[in-house]
């Protein structure tokens, strides 16, 4: 940590934070959204908004409700493109003004979820093949790489209809990754410390 920092783009604004038991902020009309879910589903939610609003703030848009799409997606203020990420322990959230890029997306992740008993579901032949060759170690990390990049790219792409992880093919790079889907692409980064991998996609 920090993670973020390692991964933004210019133009791109991000925050994140590490939930240390900080109160957390959390607008009345956003709390409705939240207000049947458990505890912790909340106390994700509000890190994450508060993330999303401090970002947005450094664009210049303060006081702003972040709603939340039937696909439950966030809902962003007019011409802006935005993404809000959580695991345990950890949010972050990226905005950046849509006329520099019209899609992003952000996630983040712990290693270890992703066990080899998953792989079938969620890899390609291609990806398979990369994975047996690393040694356990890499694996663990790579695996939730891969996994992690889907999912930014789903995002990014605006998170339209099943997200099927096989007809997302990952393939690292030195600096990132590149994403191919049925004729698109996409390229973004990541960045991993300890058991917690961070990655964004941009289009």
């Amino acid at each position: 940590m920090p993670l973020l920092a390692r991964i933004l783009e210019p133009d791109l604004f991000g925050v994140e934070m590490e939930d240390a038991g900080q109160p957390v902020f959390l607008p009345l009309l956003e709390e409705a959204l939240v207000e049947k879910a458990a505890p912790k589903r909340r106390r994700e939610f509000a890190l994450g908004r508060a993330c999303a609003r401090e970002a947005l703030e450094r664009l210049g848009h303060r006081d702003v409700v972040i709603g939340r799409s039937a696909s439950g997606a966030p809902l962003w203020p007019q011409g802006i493109a935005g993404s809000i990420t959580h695991t345990k322990g950890y949010a972050a959230a990226m905005v950046c003004a849509a006329r520099q890029f019209s899609g992003i997306g952000l996630d983040a992740e712990r290693v270890g979820g992703v066990t080899p008993d998953l792989w079938p579901r969620l890899f390609d032949a291609h990806e398979g093949h990369h994975l047996m060759s690393l040694n356990d170690a890499e694996q663990m990390v790579t695996a939730t790489v891969i996994f992690s990049a889907k999912e930014a790219c789903y995002k990014a792409w605006g998170c339209a209809g099943t997200l099927a992880f096989r007809k997302i093919r990952i393939t690292l790079e030195r600096d990132g990754f590149a994403a191919a889907r049925s004729g698109q692409e996409l390229h973004g980064r990541y960045a991993v410390d300890g058991d917690l991998v961070l990655t964004a996609a941009w289009l």
